[in-house]
């Protein structure tokens, strides 16, 4: 019992990490030690008949985490990133850091080689090549046009939805930004408020089939380079230090406030990746 509740707040912390601007919930599935049995699950629970109902199971505890998570902490989230928003991000850096000595140690042989430095460099510098681009592309306002109903328009949000969802589950990469980059944001926010059921319906076939490709491929890449692939993840996860930084308090005790805050959350990033 005391494991099934630890996995249902993993998946709640996954949760609130998706609805935090640009923290990515695929980094908080490493950061909780749970990223390869959650690409594994999601990969082959169409496949693998024989442990179908195991990986069901897994994604149950998990997905109902995350959508308890949601409903209850949004507004919670939403109040400290109004109120207190660098100390929010300062924890979950700490959430991150806390994690990456796991990371390292989720691969038997981790032996630095040059085409493992290389794919660490590029998955750090796929995350600052997306920090750099989401400074020129900033969430828009959510009073312009709503869906208007064509081909076009369906292909583009099916697409948006499948990179969304293939963002969700790669470490570093905010799905929502995507959404963002393409376009799509504010369609798909108004459809939410307006309840708009086709825009909603195409969005969220593309995201299952992105999450379901996505993890398809990356659970190919992990039993195939293993060493190259964590050594990819690590680079993203370091970057994204970089990414969510919110830069330092300038008062001393406010900069105080901010290293318990970090330290709190290596602390607990500690405690959940066990």
């Amino acid at each position: 019992m005391k494991e099934q509740i630890k996995l249902m707040l993993k998946g709640g912390l996954i949760g609130i990490a998706n609805i935090i601007p640009g923290v990515s919930g695929g980094t908080m599935a490493v950061v909780l030690g749970i990223y390869e049995p959650l690409i594994e699950a999601i990969g082959e629970v169409v496949s693998n008949r024989k442990r179908r109902w195991e990986y069901v199971k897994f994604l149950l505890k998990v997905g109902m985490g995350a959508i308890l998570a949601i409903l209850v902490f949004s507004w919670i989230m939403d109040y400290l990133l109004t109120h207190y928003p660098g100390y929010t991000y300062l924890f979950f850096i700490g959430l991150i850091a806390g994690s990456i000595p796991s990371i390292y140690r989720s691969h038997s042989d981790m032996r630095l080689s040059p085409l493992a430095g290389l794919v660490f460099l590029g998955g750090a510098g796929l995350i600052l090549f997306f920090t750099l681009l989401s400074k020129d592309n900033p969430t828009v306002e959510t009073s312009g046009s709503a869906f208007q109903f064509s081909a076009a328009a369906v292909g583009l949000l099916l697409l948006a939805g499948v990179l969304s969802g293939g963002s969700m589950i790669v470490p570093g990469i905010s799905g929502s930004f995507m959404l963002v980059l393409l376009g799509q944001y504010e369609v798909v926010i108004r459809a939410v408020k307006h309840m708009d059921l086709v825009p909603l319906a195409v969005l969220g076939t593309g995201i299952l089939l992105g999450v379901w490709s996505f993890a398809r491929a990356i659970e190919m890449l992990l039993k195939t380079f293993p060493r190259e692939t964590f050594y990819f993840i690590l680079g993203l996860v370091v970057a994204s230090l970089f990414a969510i930084f919110p830069g330092w308090p300038e008062s001393f005790a406010e900069g105080a406030v901010g290293l318990l805050m970090i330290g709190f959350g290596i602390l607990v990033s500690l405690r959940l990746s066990d």
